[in-house]
């Protein structure tokens, strides 16, 4: 039963019944044969039974003498005969047979199925009857075989008794295995998740620590992580409101001087909207950056729902977007692109989110060139001649 025994729970308690059987009918064999090798060494050895048959003998002689028992009432015999099954008796006297136990006292025996020569010699007693007759007894005495019925019951309660045991011990393993898993699990629910959970065996309980064991781990990792990621957005927060004060404070003065009208001519007013557009899209990039940065490290972020689209009809109805946006604009946009064939797996909320970003940033980058084509085309105005431009 020290063996442990792999594989499922159920196969483990069949493997315990089995082994627990086995050391019990070893044990009953064992006890059963040293019991009846004793019994056959004492109450049924040869001179146990020649000590009993001489204490019957006298017995049988005492019994004679009181009861004045005489040839011709010898089926009183009987009655000391039937105290018992445990002894036989014959009586002879001249070779002729007198009296048998086996034979009801009110019918003669045959005399032809006795003679003494059949009779064992050392069972041979000299019987001397009520009257003073001798004769020649033999009696034999037989032990009853309850002993070794009871030797058999004692050697099944011991067996049983190994068996119970046998199987305890296998099912008490088990159950010093569910008690030390659930201490465990206790000190974890305490919050100690640096308690490794102990694995033993391949079967269920086995696979319910590793299971455990497992999760403990992962649910540790996840909390380092998550602590590792409070951190690094702790620093990046810290470190982008560093970075966006700047552009922002000088966004704030460009635009209270514009609101303000504090500047000298157009071309400072040029320059502080440049300025102010510059910091602007510093800042948007900023945050763009801030906005991704959260979106591939949030523990929040889940996957988006994907669904396939036409690839062409698409990219068709987002750059007829963008087209339709720079038209009104005051642009003149020709859109002509080639057939996209397939499909592709995007999410249109976020596909859609980023032409959008795309769009804007356009829209501010064409609005400085315009700017800026607008303040060459002045300066060219103003250093050439009029009549150049007549």
């Amino acid at each position: 039963m020290s063996k442990r025994i792999s594989g499922s729970l159920s196969a483990q308690l069949l493997g315990g019944v089995l082994l627990s059987l086995l050391a019990a009918a070893s044990v009953f064999f064992l006890c059963f044969a040293l019991s009846t090798q004793v019994l056959d060494r004492t109450v049924y050895s040869e001179a146990f039974m020649d000590k009993m048959v001489d204490q019957q003998f006298q017995s049988l002689q005492s019994y004679v003498t009181r009861e004045q028992v005489t040839a011709k009432n010898l089926h009183r015999l009987n009655l000391w005969c039937s105290q018992g099954d445990q002894v036989a008796l014959t009586i002879y006297q001249n070779d002729a047979v007198l009296y048998d136990s086996s034979v009801s006292g009110k019918e003669e025996p045959a005399l032809e199925e006795f003679d003494p020569a059949w009779e064992s010699p050392d069972r041979e007693y000299a019987l001397v009857l009520g009257d003073g007759t001798e004769t020649r007894a033999f009696l034999y005495y037989y032990a009853e075989d309850i002993l070794y019925y009871w030797a058999a019951i004692l050697s099944g309660l011991i067996s049983f008794a190994v068996f119970s045991l046998c199987f305890i011990a296998f099912v008490h393993r088990k159950l010093r295995d569910i008690k030390r898993l659930k201490r465990e699990l206790d000190i974890l629910a305490g919050g100690d998740l640096k308690y490794p959970v102990t694995v033993k065996g391949g079967d269920e309980l086995g696979e319910l620590a590793a299971g455990v064991d497992q999760m403990r781990r992962s649910i540790l990792a996840h909390q380092e992580a998550e602590d590792q990621m409070r951190s690094a957005n702790s620093q990046l927060v810290t470190a982008m409101s560093h970075d966006l004060r700047t552009p922002l404070t000088s966004l704030l003065g460009y635009l209270e001087l514009l609101d303000r009208g504090k500047y000298q001519n157009e071309a400072q007013l040029q320059h502080f909207i440049r300025q102010s557009l510059g910091k602007t899209l510093q800042i948007k990039d900023m945050a763009d950056k801030l906005f991704e940065y959260f979106l591939v490290y949030s523990s929040e972020w889940e996957q988006p729902d994907m669904e396939t689209a036409d690839a062409d009809g698409l990219f068709q109805q987002f750059w007829g977007e963008y087209a339709f946006s720079l038209e009104n604009e005051g642009f003149s946009v020709d859109c002509d692109f080639g057939e996209l064939k397939g499909a592709v797996q995007v999410n249109l909320d976020l596909i859609r989110r980023a032409f959008l970003r795309v769009i804007a940033a356009r829209r501010l980058e064409l609005f400085s060139l315009e700017q800026d084509f607008e303040k060459y085309k002045n300066s060219l105005l103003d250093e050439a001649p009029k009549e150049d431009f007549t």
